[in-house]
C-alpha cells in the first residue's frame, strides 16, 4: 500500500537567504536556453500511524524512495520549447513541449523509437513540479499576494483527491546564490484512497528561480486519514525536491 503511495508523490544547499528590499511584485516565465540541464533529486516518504495499523508489521509502516531525473532543454522557441527527460524510474524518455508559462503542448514517453501520450497530472515525481510552475508563471504577483488554488491529487485507480486552497507568494530571496520567488501552497480536500472516503491537507514550499523559470527546490508534506477497516489510519506523505548545481548547467 505504501509503495503504491510512493509512486504517485549532492544538491541545493538550503540556505534561507534573506528577503529583498524594495522590489514587491514579480512575473514568472520559462526562460531556458538550448543545451540547458536541470538535475533534480527528489525523495518521497510515506508513514503509516494510528489505531488500524496495529495489524501491520512495523515494515510495512512506512516507506522510503529515492528517485533523480534530469531535464534537458533540446531547443528554444520564442513562445515555446522542448525537452527531454530521463531518470531512474522512467521507462524510456519522456518528451516534452511547454510554452512559456509552462503550459503543455506536448507530453509522453518515448521509447524504442515509439512515442506515446502521457498525462502530466498524473505522471509520478514530475507530474506536481510542472504543474506548480504552470500555476505560478504567466501571471503577475505581488509580495504577500495569496490566489485560490486547486489541485487534484491522483494515483489512477487508488486515489483520488480533489484539494482547493491558496497559493502565496511569500517573499523574493536568495536560494543558493540565485534569485528566487519563495511560494507558499496550503490546500484541505476529500476524496477516496483504495476505495475508501480519505481527508487529505497539502502544504507545500517551492522555490522558483527568477532568471530561468525552473525550479530550485520544493518541500512538500500531505497528511491525510482513512478508515478502511473501520479503525482510523493516518497516513503522510512528505517530499522534497532539490536542484543538484553541480550536475546542471545554465545556471
Amino acid at each position: 500500500m505504501l509503495a503504491i503511495g510512493l509512486a504517485g508523490c549532492g544538491g541545493l544547499p538550503g540556505d534561507l537567504g534573506g528577503s529583498e528590499s524594495g522590489v514587491r511584485d514579480v512575473e514568472l516565465s520559462a526562460s531556458p536556453t538550448p543545451g540547458m540541464r536541470a538535475s533534480y533529486r527528489v525523495q518521497t516518504a510515506a508513514i503509516l500511524s494510528g489505531p488500524g495499523v496495529r495489524s501491520l508489521a512495523e515494515s510495512q509502516r512506512s516507506a522510503s524512495t529515492l528517485q533523480r531525473y534530469v531535464v534537458t532543454v533540446t531547443s528554444v522557441e520564442s513562445d515555446a520549447f522542448d525537452v527531454r527527460i530521463t531518470g531512474d524510474s522512467l521507462q524510456g524518455a519522456v518528451v516534452a513541449r511547454f510554452r512559456r508559462d509552462w503550459s503543455p503542448v506536448k507530453f509522453g514517453i518515448e521509447k524504442d523509437g515509439t512515442y506515446t501520450d502521457a498525462d502530466l497530472s498524473t505522471f509520478p515525481i514530475l507530474g506536481e513540479a510542472f504543474q506548480v510552475a504552470r500555476d505560478v508563471s504567466g501571471r503577475r504577483w505581488a509580495v504577500g499576494e495569496a490566489k485560490p488554488w486547486a489541485r487534484t491529487v491522483s494515483v489512477p485507480p487508488l486515489l483520488s483527491v480533489q484539494m482547493q486552497g491558496k497559493a502565496t507568494l511569500v517573499r523574493l530571496t536568495q536560494r543558493a546564490g540565485r534569485r528566487a520567488a519563495e511560494f507558499d501552497f496550503g490546500a484541505t480536500g476529500e476524496g477516496e484512497y483504495t476505495g475508501t472516503q480519505l481527508r487529505m491537507s497539502f502544504q507545500s514550499q517551492y522555490w522558483m528561480d527568477l532568471a530561468t523559470g525552473f525550479v530550485l527546490e520544493s518541500k512538500t508534506t500531505a497528511p491525510g486519514q482513512f478508515a478502511p477497516s473501520g479503525e482510523a489510519i493516518r497516513m503522510e506523505l512528505r517530499e522534497e525536491r532539490t536542484l543538484n548545481r553541480q550536475d546542471s548547467t545554465g545556471f
